[in-house]
């Protein structure tokens, strides 16, 4: 009976030991991060800088580089919101999105800059992938491959739906440089 006892209790608290070791509110400044901890699972606020190893929940940042690894939830930015790694379920609204891994969610900046947004939306006055795209909407679009594009100019090697705006360039389009719309031909 004890054994079991100190089984369940050794159970619970190993299970709850990463959730204990998450902080729920975090406040960053250049050289500041109270508290320490690199997790955040709640809310976290940044005055000019901010960087952490992950971010769940609310991330606000005021005239900052508000940095992350992984984040999922809502962020909102005034300057420039960072993820080194991934974001898993997220929403970002800054001046700049600079994203240099995988994407899933929204990118909503003046400008976007990111890797692979293949389960992303992106919308921003200029979006700029170096990988693959779900749905770019903005004035200047460039990718790699994308799905969808709609925008003033649109630049993209591989399209794999269309291209909707006043110059449309896909290299594997019906046409490589097209006004108004272009489309994947295989």
């Amino acid at each position: 009976m004890v054994i079991r006892i100190l089984a369940f209790a050794g159970l619970v608290f190993f299970a709850a030991g990463p959730v204990l070791a998450e902080t729920g509110a975090q406040f960053a400044a250049p050289g500041v991060r109270a508290p320490g901890d690199p997790d955040v699972n709640g809310f976290r606020f940044s005055l000019l800088h901010g960087s952490n190893q992950s971010t769940r929940g609310l991330d606000i940042g005021l005239l900052s580089l508000s940095e992350t690894e992984t984040f999922s939830g809502v962020g909102l930015y005034l300057g420039i919101g960072k993820v080194n790694g991934k974001m898993d379920g997220g929403a970002h609204f800054s001046l700049v999105n600079i994203h240099m891994g995988q994407d899933s969610g929204l990118n909503a900046a003046f400008i976007n800059k990111v890797h692979d947004a293949d389960n992303a939306v992106d919308f921003g006055f200029i979006n700029i992938a170096s990988g693959t795209t779900l749905v770019d909407i903005g004035g200047l679009n460039m990718a790699k491959r994308s799905t969808a594009q709609l925008g003033f100019i649109n630049i993209v090697d591989e399209i794999q739906g269309f291209q909707l705006g006043f110059i449309n360039i896909a290299k594997n389009g019906f046409l490589p440089v097209f006004p108004f719309f272009n489309f994947a031909v295989e």
